[in-house]
């Protein structure tokens, strides 16, 4: 049985081998090709072939942060939602229209709130 098994997945096995064999070459071959010395021009900084002014370190803004966050905390929950958007015609309950208000509206509780302590104002 276990032979039968193997011989039917053969190919999905041939396939995961060779993503296997290619990534480790991915990172081997740069490690036996690449150029090992390091001086002034290797450790310096290449944007575009324009010689940098100054540091390359900056501090961004802490909105820039906050509005990552809400992106991310949006698109988790757009996430959850697909799969219930796709069967949504297959399922008859109203307790599962109850729990999918309720996750929507947890979700319009936190957009409300962010929206009432300013972290969607520019400044």
């Amino acid at each position: 049985m276990d032979a039968d098994i193997v011989f039917r997945y053969r190919y999905v096995l041939a396939f995961l081998a060779l993503g296997v064999v290619l990534g480790v070459a991915a990172l081997v071959v740069p490690l036996l090709l690449a150029p090992r010395g390091k001086g002034k021009d290797t450790l310096a900084t290449y944007e575009s072939g324009i010689i940098p002014e100054r540091g390359a370190w900056r501090q961004f803004s802490l909105a820039y942060y906050l509005y990552a966050l809400l992106y991310l905390a949006v698109a988790v929950d757009v996430i959850y939602l697909f799969p219930v958007a796709v069967v949504f015609r297959e399922l008859v309950s109203w307790r599962v229209v109850v729990e999918l208000l309720v996750f929507v509206g947890v979700i319009a509780l936190a957009v409300v709130y962010s929206w009432r302590t300013g972290a969607f104002r520019w400044e």
